[in-house]
């Protein structure tokens, strides 16, 4: 089965490389009204999704809707898969909408996947193809019932970083504060963990 990201990589140009790779783009005014929570806007629009991510929580509207020119929104069905482990990543996505599965399969072990995370809305994964050159997946990501994500591509950073550089540092710092957090924690459990197999093992060998 072939995933979306790889898709786009064999795709030619044309109408079928355009819809796979749909832009979002807001007039000024629009894109403010449909991001005020007063207003009568649909709830869930994409410029209010956007103000309510946290790893965006420091951009303004204006940076928002700019940085919104440069991201595709697009719907997944039920256990469409969105990138394979192994692949070489393009994009990084937000879950607008539904439940997005990582699996990693150990190569040690034969038909053995073990499911290391399920994300919901307002999560976002895939940040390391953007900052890493031909980064491969290290999980696969599949669609866990009918959702839509929003994402950027390594072509449009790039594009980004050419007519927005401001723009794109504040993204490309953003994205690196928050695998460093996620690396922070990461580092704290397996210190809690290897405190607790060496106090097993005290016990063990007292025994």
């Amino acid at each position: 089965m072939s995933s979306y990201e790889n898709e786009i990589k064999t795709v030619g140009e044309g109408e079928s490389k355009q819809n796979l790779l749909k832009k979002i783009d807001f007039s000024m005014m629009k894109y403010l009204w449909l991001a005020n929570p007063l207003s009568r806007a649909k709830r869930d629009s994409i410029p209010r999704f956007l103000r309510n991510i946290e790893l965006l929580k420091n951009f303004s509207d204006n940076e928002l809707r700019i940085l919104a020119k440069y991201m595709h929104s697009r719907k997944f069905y039920e256990e469409e898969v969105i990138f394979k482990q192994g692949e070489i990543g393009i994009g990084f996505y937000f879950i607008y909408s539904g439940l997005v599965e990582l699996n990693y399969m150990d190569s040690s072990i034969e038909n053995e996947g073990k499911k290391i995370l399920a994300l919901d809305e307002f999560n976002y994964f895939g940040e390391l193809a953007l900052l890493q050159e031909s980064h491969p997946r290290t999980a696969t990501a599949i669609a866990k019932n009918n959702c839509e994500l929003v994402g950027i591509f390594k072509p449009d950073l790039e594009q980004l970083i050419e007519q927005e550089p401001r723009l794109a540092a504040k993204l490309i710092q953003s994205m690196s504060l928050a695998i460093a957090d996620r690396l922070s924690f990461l580092t704290m459990e397996a210190s809690k963990l290897f405190k607790r197999v060496q106090i097993l093992e005290g016990k063990h060998d007292h025994k």
